[in-house]
C-alpha cells in the first residue's frame, strides 16, 4: 500500500447536497411483492470473509433511549417479520391490524458541517444484519468535508434494547467524504477513494470480534489498484455469498465527459477495472444498486452535465452485466417542466420487476420495468407523490414491500405497505398507511432514511428494520426522542414470537 504523503486533491462537495432540505420530492415506490430481492451465485469466499447465513427475526425487547458517543444522528426502525396482511380463516378473510411503531435513539453525535451534514448518501449504507440476529450500523467521522478520519461501528444485539458503540477504526490518510459499507459473512466491508494516494481502500471488522480490523489498498492482479485524479461518489453492493461490487465516478475537468468504474469481487480476488463512457456527462454519483438473479446489477444513479453550477441533471438506469459496459437510459420527468434532481431508490424483487424511484423539485416519481423487459418503453413515470424529500423500500422475508416515505414538509415519516403481492407495479394509492410518531421536531422532515436492505447484505430483510436522520441543524444532535417501539401485528405470528421491530431516532 503507497504511504507517501500527497497534497489533498479539492473534490467538489456533492452538488446535491446543498439544496437537498429545500427540495419536495415525493417518493413512494412498488414493487412485486415476491419473496426477496435476489442475489447472483458466486463462489465460495476465499478470504477472511465466509457466507452469510439466513436471516432471522429478533427476540422481543424492551426498546429504551440509549445515547453513545459518537455517529450520525439517525433513528432505525425495526418492526417484527410481518407476515401476509390477511388472515384466512374457515371461509373468512381478515385484515391485519397495522403494526405500533418505537423509536430508539441509535446515536446524537452526527457530523453537522454545512457541507455534509449526517443526512448525506443514504445510498451509501444500511442496516445490516449478522450471523448473530444482531444489527449493525457504520457512520463515518471527520473535522469537515475533505476529511473522513474514522470509521464507527454501533451494534445492536439480538434481545437488546440499544444500540452501542463497540468499536471504531481510521481510515487510511487521504478518505474524503463517506465511505460505503456491505456486509459478507460476519465481515463488515467499507469502501472509499483515497484521493491523496489515489487507490481504493477497503476496511474490514469481524462482526463476531470486532478487534479484528484494518484497512488496506484494493489490489487488482496482485497490484495496488490506482485511482485516476478527481475520483469520487463511491458505492457497493452485495452481489451474493462471498460476492460484492464497488463503483466510483471519475469527475470530468472542467465540466468535460467523465467516467464511471466498477470492480467486482467474487471471493477469490478483484476483478476489472470496467472504465464506463458516460456519453458526455461529468459524473454518476448517488447510485442505488441491487444484484438480480441473473448476474446483473440494477442501478438507478444522478448524473450531471456541464460545468457545475451551471448544467443539467438526470436520473438515469442501467443493468450491469458484470465485465461489461451498460448503456444508461434517462428516466422521463412527470412534468416536461419539472427539473431532475437524482434517483432515490431501486428493489428488485424475485419475479424480476424492478422498481425505481427518482425525486425531481418538489416530487418523486416511480418507475416500473417488468421481469424479461428493457427499460426502453418504461422510462415513464406511473405514480408521483408529493411532499417526500426521502422514501426507501423494504421487504422482509415473506411479507409484502413496504415503502418508509418521510415529508419534505414537515409531517413526519410514515409507512406505506403494498396491497398485494401480485407482480406488476404496486398501486401506492392503495396501499395502507401506518404513521410514525416522530420523536422531535427536528424530524419532521428527515434528512435521510437507511434500511436493511440486499442491497447490503446476501439475504432478505430480517425484519421492517429502518433509521431516519433529522434535518440539518435543525435535527442534527438533538439529543432527544425516546423512540417508539415496532410489534407485529396481532394475530400474525412472526418467525420468533413477539419479535419487535425497532424505528431508532437519532439526533
Amino acid at each position: 500500500m503507497p504511504t507517501a504523503e500527497a497534497g489533498v486533491r479539492h473534490v467538489r462537495v456533492p452538488r446535491s447536497l446543498r439544496p437537498r432540505l429545500r427540495f419536495a420530492a415525493a417518493l413512494l415506490l412498488a414493487a412485486c411483492p415476491a419473496d426477496s430481492a435476489g442475489t447472483t451465485d458466486a463462489p465460495p469466499l476465499t478470504s477472511a470473509s465466509t457466507g452469510v447465513d439466513p436471516a432471522t427475526t429478533l427476540a422481543t425487547t424492551e426498546v429504551a433511549t440509549t445515547t453513545t458517543p459518537s455517529g450520525e444522528p439517525v433513528t432505525t426502525s425495526t418492526t417484527g417479520d410481518a407476515p401476509d396482511p390477511t388472515i384466512t380463516g374457515t371461509g373468512t378473510t381478515e385484515v391485519a391490524p397495522p403494526p405500533e411503531v418505537a423509536l430508539t435513539l441509535l446515536t446524537d453525535d452526527n457530523r453537522a458541517y454545512v457541507e455534509m451534514h449526517g443526512g448525506w448518501g443514504p445510498h451509501l449504507r444500511g442496516l445490516m444484519r449478522a450471523p448473530d440476529d444482531s444489527l449493525w450500523f457504520h457512520v463515518d467521522a471527520g473535522e469537515d468535508v475533505d476529511h473522513n478520519r474514522t470509521i464507527r461501528y454501533l451494534r445492536r444485539g439480538a434481545g437488546e434494547p440499544a444500540w452501542s458503540l463497540v468499536a471504531e477504526q481510521p481510515h487510511t490518510d487521504g478518505i474524503q467524504q463517506n465511505a460505503a459499507s456491505v456486509l459478507v459473512g460476519s465481515t463488515i466491508l467499507t469502501y472509499g477513494v483515497n484521493i491523496q494516494q489515489h487507490f481504493l481502500e477497503e476496511c474490514y471488522l469481524d462482526t463476531a470480534d470486532p478487534s479484528v480490523h484494518a484497512c488496506n489498498a484494493v489490489l487488482i492482479s496482485g497490484q495496488v489498484y490506482t485511482t485516476p485524479p478527481a475520483s469520487n461518489y463511491v458505492g457497493a453492493a452485495v452481489l451474493g455469498p462471498g460476492a460484492r461490487v464497488v463503483w466510483f465516478t471519475v469527475v470530468g475537468e472542467g465540466g468535460g465527459p467523465g467516467r464511471w468504474v466498477y470492480t467486482y469481487n467474487f471471493g477469490g480476488g478483484w476483478n476489472g477495472p470496467v472504465e464506463v463512457d458516460l456519453g458526455g456527462a461529468n459524473d454518476l454519483g448517488y447510485v442505488h444498486a441491487m444484484a438480480t438473479p441473473g448476474g446483473q446489477l440494477a442501478l438507478v444513479g444522478q448524473t450531471f452535465t456541464g460545468q457545475y453550477p451551471d448544467g443539467t441533471y438526470a436520473a438515469v438506469v442501467a443493468d450491469v452485466t458484470l465485465g461489461q459496459v451498460p448503456t444508461f437510459l434517462s428516466l422521463e420527468p412527470p412534468d416536461p417542466a419539472a427539473q431532475v434532481r437524482s434517483g432515490a431508490d431501486l428493489f428488485h424483487d424475485d419475479a424480476g420487476d424492478t422498481h425505481v424511484l427518482a425525486y425531481f423539485d418538489g416530487v418523486v416519481a416511480y418507475y416500473h420495468r417488468p421481469a424479461g423487459a428493457s427499460w426502453a418503453g418504461h422510462t415513464a413515470p406511473l405514480h408521483v407523490f408529493p411532499d417526500t424529500y426521502r422514501a426507501r423500500f423494504i421487504r422482509p422475508a415473506d411479507d409484502r414491500l413496504w415503502l418508509v416515505r418521510g415529508s419534505a414538509g414537515g409531517q413526519g415519516v410514515e409507512l406505506l405497505r403494498s396491497p398485494n403481492r401480485r407482480c406488476g407495479p404496486v398501486d401506492w394509492a392503495a396501499a395502507e398507511i401506518v404513521n410514525v410518531a416522530g420523536p422531535d421536531p427536528g424530524f419532521a422532515a428527515p434528512s435521510a432514511i437507511y434500511v436493511e436492505s440486499p442491497t447490503y447484505q446476501p439475504a432478505p430483510a430480517g425484519a421492517l428494520e429502518f433509521a431516519v436522520c433529522g434535518a440539518y441543524q435543525v435535527g442534527d444532535r438533538s439529543n432527544l426522542a425516546r423512540p417508539p417501539r415496532v410489534t407485529c401485528p396481532r394475530g400474525h405470528p412472526p418467525r420468533s414470537p413477539n419479535h419487535p421491530s425497532a424505528f431508532t431516532a437519532g439526533g
